[in-house]
């Protein structure tokens, strides 16, 4: 059998367009975008985290909860990009823009060999002019790994089966499928989906040999190897999460809340939801989904405990709810096939504003997503109507790949950068579906046909799923995401322009008076750091201070738990600023009811009852206090030594009574 190719300078063009689209558009958005140095969420996880491995912190202390692998190589991109957070950055999307341009070649030559030339062509096209494809490399998120682990799969998966049926005795035959476990055990270390498929791909080769009438003894070769390349690839984490943790944990401990996440009563869409008891934080997450699943629980429960509740916590709510889960999956089925571009951390459609590359009319999932389903579609009746075809079988394996990711999409949560990769593998039968078209010899069924496919692809794609009004939720959830980029940064003018747009549209929202509360506190923070003294606080300022608090007050009144503690976290900190202890030791206190483990609310709360402590008449009230102050102080010396609460403890030493010391 010999493979149509498409030819190395013709790979070399696509290449060429679809890097020069990518780094137009991360060029424009580290000029342009308002956050290009300052990555939130993921990002900001993913940029932290590797920042500590290029210092040399290359183990950890716990078992890993997000996936390890593209941390660990954005580590070593920063390690070789010198110590500039900007260059190391700047070095990262370029990688990545390579990356990106490299899927097109690959999607075009797995059209190729399944289609012919010009499906290839049409099909790298459409990958090299995705729109979201132009904007994801600018982003420090896994999926720019995975989107080409996923696509170099199924390439494998095709030449596999025609080398395969052209040489059924061949030898080495393991050879190639070691390799394929060795990359689906690469993208399971980028994306857990992965792992949920590797079963599935174990036994390729002995469902490959079944149809097509194979050996079956050198396919259970092939499944045996493709175990043993899986094994390499995730073995290292294993044994690293067993010697941190002391628990067996394949990859991470995150699948559980990741399946309950998506597969909640009260998220009906299956959307990334920021939940009452997790604060949206990476940071945070793993220990608040820990402590929620402990409460529930009545018992402490490690990372891999917490993964297990919560699983089992949907498979209950499943074996209750039947009718409603189901109607869950199939909203996020519609949206993972939808035209939507679901936001999760970003928002192609807000971000497009500050991109002007973004803001021009490239094909997005609506042009990709109802062409490639309609090839689909036309590939299952290819034989009856006499289509002409390169290589059914391998486009029908490609076909079930994506079959495969879609399932492992819908059975967790769904978004726009989750759904990315299954692109590189719908555009091999787009390119194959717009190629017939120039086809001058298709027959009346074969042209009846497709328009029948498109008919049916189409709606699927293109009707709405979600409400009209989500549109400027997600918008202005990406406007409250820059105002406290520019909060956290001192840049308090430019974010109460955005916070003021953000009040007057929600102004019932708790999430909203809880930015409005910490601008204002800042603002009157600013002011009076500039005063050469502070006897008497400005009528302006104090206006300030007192919005502040009624605003976290109205939070604390109808806020949700993390609210409330994000409230009662602010309300403590005003207090303690203004020398107010006995208010602030009720403000941290409140806080540490959602969470007594938080390193900085313990050091607060130690400086605060030291503060009361001392200014007490009562010796005993007093003698109390700095007792407590100096536990929470010697608790958190024992965690790390930090200069500060080494003076913290003299002090207290020096302040408590001679028989106390």
């Amino acid at each position: 059998m010999n493979a149509p190719r498409l030819g190395w300078g013709a790979a070399l063009l696509l290449f060429l367009l679809a890097f020069a689209l990518r780094g137009l558009s991360v060029a424009q958005y580290e000029a342009g975008h308002p956050l290009a140095q300052r990555p939130a969420i993921d990002e900001a996880s993913y940029d932290s985290w590797a920042r500590e491995i290029a210092q040399g912190d290359w183990l950890g202390d716990e078992v890993f909860f997000q996936e390890p692998l593209y941390p660990y190589g954005l580590g070593l991109v920063y390690a070789l990009a010198g110590d500039e957070p900007e260059e190391q950055r700047r070095a990262a999307r370029w990688l990545q823009v390579a990356l990106g341009a490299a899927v097109a070649c690959v999607s075009a030559a797995i059209a190729t060999r399944c289609f012919g030339v010009l499906a290839g062509w049409i099909a790298g096209l459409l990958v090299a002019l995705h729109r979201p494809s132009l904007w994801f490399p600018a982003l420090l998120l896994k999926e720019n790994v995975f989107v080409l682990v996923l696509s170099a799969l199924a390439l494998g998966l095709v030449w596999t089966s025609r080398a395969e049926r052209a040489d059924g005795e061949r030898r080495r035959a393991w050879l190639p499928w070691l390799g394929l476990g060795a990359l689906s055990g690469v993208g399971a270390l980028l994306r857990g989906n992965m792992l949920v498929m590797l079963p599935a791909l174990a036994l390729w080769p002995v469902a490959r040999a079944r149809w097509h009438g194979l050996s079956l003894r050198r396919s259970l070769g092939s499944c045996a190897a493709f175990g043993v390349g899986a094994l390499l690839a995730l073995a290292p984490i294993a044994l690293r999460n067993h010697h941190v943790g002391g628990r067996w944990v394949l990859t991470t401990s995150g699948a559980g809340t990741n399946v309950y996440g998506g597969n909640n009563l009260d998220n009906p869409y299956g959307l990334a939801k920021e939940f009452d008891w997790v604060r949206g934080i990476p940071e945070h997450e793993a220990d608040d989904w820990r402590r929620e699943a402990s409460r529930r629980a009545g018992r402490a429960l490690d990372s891999a405990e917490t993964s297990e509740f919560w699983l089992d916590a949907t498979w209950k709510s499943v074996a209750e709810r039947p009718r409603e889960h189901l109607a869950i999956l199939w909203n996020k089925l519609r949206l993972t096939l939808g035209s939507y571009e679901v936001p999760d951390n970003h928002f192609l459609e807000w971000d497009a504003s500050y991109v002007p590359i973004l803001q021009l009319a490239w094909p997005g999932f609506a042009v990709v997503g109802a062409l490639g389903l309609a090839g689909v579609l036309m590939w299952i009746v290819a034989r009856r109507i006499a289509l002409p075809l390169q290589d059914s079988s391998a486009a029908g394996e490609v076909a079930l790949l994506a079959l495969l990711y879609l399932g492992t999409v819908v059975l967790t949560v769904t978004s726009e950068r989750i759904r990315w990769p299954l692109v590189s593998l719908l555009a091999p039968f787009a390119g194959w579906f717009v190629a017939g078209a120039f086809d001058r010899s298709a027959s009346v069924g074969s042209r009846f046909a497709r328009m029948v496919a498109l008919g049916l692809a189409a709606p699927m794609v293109l009707l709405p799923v979600l409400p009209a009004a989500e549109l400027r939720e997600d918008l202005d959830e990406r406007d409250h995401n820059l105002a406290v980029a520019w909060i956290e940064s001192g840049e308090l003018d430019e974010a109460a322009t955005v916070v003021d747009g953000l009040m007057e549209r929600r102004p019932n929202s708790p999430r909203v008076k809880l930015l409005a509360a910490d601008l204002a506190y800042r603002f009157a923070r600013r002011s009076l750091d500039v005063l050469p003294t502070q006897r008497r606080v400005p009528a302006e300022v104090g206006e300030r201070i007192e919005r502040a608090l009624r605003l976290l007050e109205g939070v604390s009144k109808q806020g949700n738990a993390q609210e409330r503690y994000r409230a009662n976290l602010l309300a403590g900190a005003i207090r303690q600023y203004l020398g107010h202890w006995e208010l602030a030791e009720q403000a941290y206190r409140a806080a540490r009811t959602f969470d007594a483990e938080d390193r900085d609310l313990r050091r607060r709360l130690a400086v605060v009852l030291a503060e009361r402590a001392m200014q007490a008449s009562d010796l005993s009230q007093r003698a109390r206090g700095l007792e407590e102050a100096n536990a929470l102080v010697e608790a958190l010396l024992v965690e790390r030594d930090e200069a500060e609460l080494v003076q913290l403890r003299e002090k207290l030493r020096v302040a408590m009574p001679r028989e106390a010391r």
